[in-house]
């Protein structure tokens, strides 16, 4: 027997020996009957913009046939709407996709989503052991948040030109005189990446060295995100607290940024989810798309497309589904979660908080 066709029967004998994903889903009776209802709908969504999350929705329509309307906005832009919206006894949106922190700490609370576990149907994705740790598979102990990707974030950066003596800088180097003045800072009067990356500074160094930094360290405070990135990028900053990592990573993938570094002293573990809003319009559509994504096959795909577009980040809780290469480091260490500010959980919600309280007190906002 030739080598080709004994590769060619060795392949086929494993697909008969292990059945594809949607060979599995197609035995479940629940699953064929949500599909069939789901191709008559549009799957409406709501995420954070990234060409990773693009290309993830565009092979979900062309696998299922199911039509998905997202729109990129950011928390401060569609939570006001969507609370308007409800409050009008309007229910237009199915699901959102994104950082989790304003699920659990602001759309949950306000009763704006649903449970998420009446939307899961396959068995690979109830089942808990197939999950990296079973105490943070949802962001909140009500289970609205499905968080599918925890990640050691970094929104710290060092530009090393605009003070070159200075080489590097951990919680301790920020009272450094030498880069007083020289910092930007996101507005952490709301939990966003500026109190994210100041949450481990008050782990770490507590309350009064918080305020000292902010106190003493004239940093610039900006609510925009992208002066903040523009402030570190071209150079008007040598620090940068609460810069977006989607910013550095594209940056990356451009060829540039070669005089930052990420302050990895300064991360947190930050998490993406899913989240499904009260009184889904498209409730088959949005659970094939919950259990697809949240399958091995789904992560997967997740994890390789979101690496093609951003330089962190590209992992998933799945116990099966490996990091994409370059991004291990990323996860977090399940075996010490302690070590961690959970920042888009309802674990990180005591030091977050703390941070804000301080930054309105000093900040007088």
């Amino acid at each position: 027997m030739s080598s080709i066709k004994h590769r060619v029967l060795g392949a086929l004998a494993l697909l008969l020996a292990f059945p594809s994903v949607v060979e599995a889903q197609n035995a479940n009776p629940e699953w064929n009957a949500t599909l069939a209802k789901a191709k008559t709908q549009t799957l409406v969504m709501v995420n954070q913009g990234n060409k990773g999350f693009d290309a993830v929705i565009e092979e979900f329509t062309k696998k299922f046939g199911i039509k998905v309307e997202a729109s990129a906005a950011r928390p401060t832009v569609i939570l006001p709407r969507v609370r308007t919206e409800q409050g009008n006894g309007q229910y237009l949106w199915d699901i959102w996709w994104a950082t989790t922190s304003n699920m659990v700490g602001v759309a949950a609370p306000a009763g704006m989503l649903q449970p998420f576990e009446p939307f899961l149907i396959l068995p690979e994705v109830k089942e808990v052991s197939n999950w990296r740790h079973p105490n943070y598979i949802y962001g909140d102990a009500k289970r609205f948040v499905f968080t599918h990707s925890h990640e050691v974030t970094v929104s710290a950066y060092h530009n090393v030109s605009v003070v070159p003596e200075v080489k590097s800088i951990f919680p301790n180097d920020m009272l450094n005189p030498k880069i007083k003045g020289k910092i930007v800072l996101r507005d952490a009067s709301q939990p966003n990446a500026g109190a994210w990356a100041l949450a481990p500074i008050y782990k770490a160094k507590g309350a009064d060295f918080l305020r000292t930094f902010l106190t003493e360290m004239d940093p610039r405070v900006l609510d925009n995100p992208q002066q903040i990135d523009t402030a570190i990028l071209r150079g008007g900053a040598t620090l940068a607290i609460g810069m977006q990592s989607t910013s550095y990573s594209q940056c990356i993938v451009d060829g540039g940024c070669k005089n930052i570094e990420p302050i990895r002293g300064l991360a947190a573990a930050s998490s993406r989810g899913l989240s499904v809003f009260k009184n889904a319009p498209n409730p088959e559509a949005t659970k094939i798309f919950v259990n697809w994504l949240l399958s091995k096959e789904g992560q997967a795909l997740f994890v390789q497309e979101w690496a093609k577009y951003n330089a962190n980040g590209a992992i998933s809780m799945r116990k099966d589904v490996a990091p994409a290469p370059n991004h291990g480091e990323d996860l977090p260490d399940f075996s010490k979660p302690e070590q961690y500010v959970w920042v888009a959980t309802e674990d990180g919600e005591k030091e977050v908080e703390a941070v804000v309280k301080i930054f309105k007190e000093v900040m007088r906002k």
